[in-house]
């Protein structure tokens, strides 16, 4: 946790401590009570110092405000807290009346049974006394007192007189022996009850609340200028502990967690321009795509539409001319076939082995990319198949052309020939017409006016008519 975070709580705490102990000494609650208390005062606080702390530092002096009177309640509590003992002095001195007439009640009750205990103690001394001289007087000795005796031993006058004084003082032995067990009871009750009045008498004066305890403070710190002194800095320490966090703030400028706020509400807000900038990049592409989709459909349209009607009116139906963005794109490439050459007809060429050109072609592409040993297997499957296939053949060929707006187009060749073993060494070449041609010999069937041959100059479009084709690869 940061240093800016704890101390709130530490504050909090801290009230929560100083609280507990000023109502521990200025009322009769119980510990739970005080307890809860303490707690609730020191939420109570908490929640004060992070309000003021919390937000803009702005209303800089009413914050400020705030937390001053904050500390000002506080400081007073802890100083209540710091001098209780003073404030007990102060306030038994000035004793309540009833609590002076509940302390002569019981001095005086405490004085009839001190006094019912020195009467017995009187008359067991005296009577002592007669006893001594009474012996005495029979048979004196160096230890008897020589002033109240005769010093003559035996019966006389003088010894009957001191058996008298024994028997009387015996008498009021008995007498105050029996007066105070008659009385002692009573007296012990009066006593144990006006002592428990005056101390109910005390404690009320002494818990009579915080006001009470706060006014002998004010007493006592007035007749003693030390105690201010002490009073006044514990006031003012608990003042700056309260406006320590504020002005903390104030002197940062902003705090760790407001840092925090921005810099995530920062990343958010990249994070949803990037969100938006994807999603209108997208936007374009499908609108694009759609564009596209549409302007090709709409094409393919037209032309069905132009072939309908030439079909229609009977004439040869016109192919508009390639756009110059096509024909740019396939002029820069060098190492593309030679240009396509048109025949003014179709030649059937006879004795064409297309099964093995096609599985020499196949053993070429995948020589490269397998084991010798497998090349070697391959090479000579293929020249076998050449020489042993001597029958016609069908073979068809799906020629697709696929295009970036997902529109698909396919043109099937069907391909006739006669392999023949003898005929491997002869050059071939393959042509197309847009008409089906009767032949005999191998031929290629298809609707393309194109002719597969070699040239110097890289494949192209001619401006014959006709319908619209891509260039060959």
């Amino acid at each position: 946790m940061r240093g800016e975070k704890i101390g709130e709580p530490l504050i909090g705490a801290v009230a929560a401590l100083v609280s507990g102990l000023a109502l521990a000494g200025s009322t009769t609650w119980p510990p739970t009570a005080v307890i809860a208390a303490a707690v609730m005062f020191g939420a109570v606080f908490w929640a004060v110092v992070w309000a003021v702390t919390q937000g803009a530092v702005t209303a800089f002096g009413a914050r400020m405000a705030v937390a001053v009177a904050a500390g000002l309640l506080l400081g007073e509590l802890a100083a209540v807290a710091v001098f209780s003992g003073q404030i007990d002095e102060v306030l038994t001195a000035r004793d309540s009346p009833a609590a002076a007439t509940a302390t002569a009640a019981l001095d005086q009750a405490r004085a009839e049974r001190t006094g019912l205990d020195d009467a017995v103690a009187q008359a067991n001394r005296n009577r002592d006394e007669a006893l001594i001289v009474a012996r005495c007087e029979v048979n004196p000795s160096a230890a008897c007192p020589q002033i109240r005796i005769t010093g003559v031993p035996g019966s006389g006058p003088e010894a009957r007189t001191a058996d008298a004084f024994l028997d009387d003082a015996q008498r009021r032995l008995d007498a105050a022996v029996a007066d105070r067990d008659g009385r002692a009871p009573v007296l012990d009750d009066e006593v144990r009850i006006r002592e428990q009045a005056l101390a109910q008498a005390r404690q009320d004066t002494l818990t009579g609340g915080l006001g009470v305890r706060w006014q002998a403070m004010n007493t006592y710190v007035l007749d003693h200028p030390g105690s201010l002194i002490l009073r006044l800095l514990v006031v003012a320490f608990f003042v700056l502990l309260t406006v320590l966090p504020l002005w903390l703030k104030r002197w940062r400028g902003t705090s760790a967690v407001e840092a925090d706020t921005a810099a995530d509400t920062a990343i958010a807000v990249n994070r949803a321009q990037v969100r938006a900038q994807v999603d209108q990049m997208w936007a374009e592409q499908e609108l694009n795509s759609a564009r596209m989709a549409i302007a090709a459909q709409n094409e393919i349209d037209a032309e069905r539409q132009r072939r309908r009607v030439a079909q229609a009116c009977g004439v040869e139906p016109e192919v508009p001319e390639v756009p110059e963005v096509v024909v740019a794109e396939r002029v820069d490439h060098a190492e593309l076939p030679a240009p396509v050459q048109r025949s003014a007809e179709l030649e059937p060429q006879r004795g064409m082995p297309v099964i093995g050109e096609v599985t020499n072609a196949a053993a070429r592409l995948i020589m490269p990319f397998v084991p010798p040993i497998v090349a070697g297997a391959v090479d000579n499957v293929s020249r076998n198949v050449a020489r042993t296939v001597g029958k016609p053949l069908r073979q068809v060929f799906t020629e697709t052309e696929e295009f970036h707006f997902t529109l698909r187009r396919t043109h099937r060749v069907t391909v006739e020939s006669d392999a023949d073993p003898e005929d491997a060494e002869q050059p071939r070449q393959v042509t197309s017409d847009r008409e089906w041609v009767d032949a005999n010999g191998p031929h290629i069937e298809s609707r393309r006016t194109l002719i597969l041959g070699e040239s110097d100059g890289p494949a192209e479009l001619t401006s014959d008519a006709g319908p619209r084709q891509l260039p060959p690869g």
